[in-house]
């Protein structure tokens, strides 16, 4: 089976889909993976074909930029695949006659899940205006037949048939809103990234505390600071991931039980973490519920304050406001987090629900069987 993947040029919105292109491949599928151009050699590690086409500052642009790519080319392709955000995947697929299913590397998106996003910060908080999103929407998709006028309802008016959510269903709200028929709960994508780092694990008998805010939101010299601060005097072992903006010369004085890097192989780390703290993106929030380790959440936007919600609503971990923090609280609720057998029991449970999903072999499996019957 050829199958053509079509995403946009946002890091959590791809490395989740790179196992199942793997688990396409064990298959004897041919995927050609489509994404803007610098994504290259991250789709080719993975032994899928790729197919670029020119990434551009504004969302719009990228839509339009990645729409004609894959209009040029679907017709040469059995299935497309999806991300949510790119809206316009199934419209590709109908044009042309072809099986469409859809992933969601965020939870999966009704209207409330949607304005929550929206009314959190970032990229989307411009479509709290509904001219706006009109007028986005009108500008994306000329000559393209919409079910609605607005790219946002697309995404939650009209689904394809079969859509697969990174994530378990404990943690999806309003999850009797995404029947099973429809919706595949298929846990976390457990995908060992290549990553060029100085990082080697620390050897050590103490509690390992876990920082990282991801790959977009890391220019947060003052909480870096704080946590320094917070844990200095603690004894336990800290691995501080702290991106490219900040320079690990700019922190002052690091102290002895801190490691600091630009970037560390999360999997490994979290693997013997016993706290996490993290901005919230799902990929890390379901990494981290998958080796069972609490979180301490200071999320920054869109998806990122519902993922913390979630989090307290199962019982394993803690929101905090990156804002208000100060570094003594900071203190007492890791400590917290670190003598509390209630959440080590919620953690447990979450722990054995992520490891027990069906996953991309599962995904990739369901795939097939929905080709051979379409």
């Amino acid at each position: 089976m050829k199958i053509l993947f079509i995403n946009l040029p946002f890091s959590g919105h791809i490395i989740p889909t790179l196992g199942l292109v793997k688990e396409l491949l064990k298959r004897e599928n041919q995927v050609t993976y489509l994404l803007a151009y610098e994504w290259k050699n991250h789709i080719l590690q993975t032994g899928a074909e790729f197919m670029g086409y020119k990434n551009a500052k504004k969302l719009s642009d990228q839509l339009k930029n990645a729409y004609d790519a894959a209009d040029e080319i679907a017709k040469e392709y059995d299935l497309i695949l999806y991300e949510q955000f790119f809206f316009l995947g199934k419209h590709v697929a109908e044009k042309w006659n072809k099986p469409a299913i859809r992933i969601f590397t965020s939870i999966a998106s009704n209207k409330e899940i949607m304005k929550e996003f929206i009314n959190a910060g970032g990229a989307l908080t411009i479509f709290r205006s509904q001219w706006v999103c009109r007028k986005f929407t009108k500008n994306v998709s000329k000559g393209i037949p919409l079910m609605t006028d607005s790219w946002l309802k697309e995404i939650i008016q009209n689904p394809p048939n079969l859509n697969f959510v990174y994530t378990i269903r404990e943690f999806q709200p309003y999850e009797e809103e995404f029947p099973d028929e429809h919706f595949k709960f298929i846990g976390a994508s457990i995908y060992k990234r290549d990553i060029q780092s100085e990082f080697q694990m620390p050897v050590t008998n103490k509690k390992i505390i876990y920082i990282s805010l991801g790959t977009i939101v890391n220019n947060a010299k003052s909480f870096y600071k704080k946590c320094m601060k917070a844990f200095e005097k603690e004894d336990v072992m800290v691995i501080m991931s702290i991106g490219n903006l900040v320079k690990r010369n700019s922190l002052g004085h690091i102290p002895d039980n801190f490691y600091i890097y630009s970037s560390v192989p999360q999997l490994e780390v979290l693997e013997k973490s016993d706290v996490f703290i993290t901005h919230g993106g799902l990929n890390s929030v379901s990494e981290a519920m998958y080796f069972g380790v609490p979180m301490v959440v200071f999320p920054y936007e869109t998806d990122q304050p519902l993922n913390a919600k979630c989090i307290e609503r199962l019982g394993v971990g803690k929101r905090l406001d990156r804002k208000k923090v100060t570094s003594e609280l900071l203190k007492t609720v890791v400590t917290s987090l670190l003598n509390d057998n209630t959440i080590a029991q919620n953690t447990k449970k979450v722990k054995e629900k992520m490891q027990s999903a069906p996953g991309n072999s599962f995904a990739s499996d369901l795939i097939m069987k929905y080709f051979d019957n379409y």
